[in-house]
């Protein structure tokens, strides 16, 4: 059994164009998708980087609050983990896609 937010980061990487999620009970789609970003309907833009060791992770826009700095894809990757735990919970999520 992996854990949510290594299931958030793989929803998110692996995700395809009309793939979604609630946030809020609102829909967030993945409208657009190159081999280097990842464009929400949200306006969100999530950008894959890799470092020179190979390792791929996922970066965005940061917000600045109370003098310090938060990436936005944080709060993506927090209001997926809380759809698939609504999913796992409604009995409606098919579990072996992500693990």
């Amino acid at each position: 059994m992996m854990d949510l937010n290594l299931q958030a980061n793989l929803f998110l990487y692996e995700g395809k164009v009309g793939d979604y999620y609630l946030s809020g009970g609102k829909k967030v789609e993945i409208t657009k998708r190159t081999n280097k970003r990842i464009y929400l309907s949200s306006g969100v833009i999530i950008n894959i980087k890799k470092l020179t060791n190979n390792f791929i992770y996922l970066d965005s826009k940061s917000v600045v609050r109370n003098n310090r700095s938060y990436p936005i894809v944080h709060q993506v990757l927090r209001d997926i983990e809380g759809y698939l735990l609504y999913r796992i919970h409604s009995k409606s999520f098919i579990w072996k896609k992500y693990c």
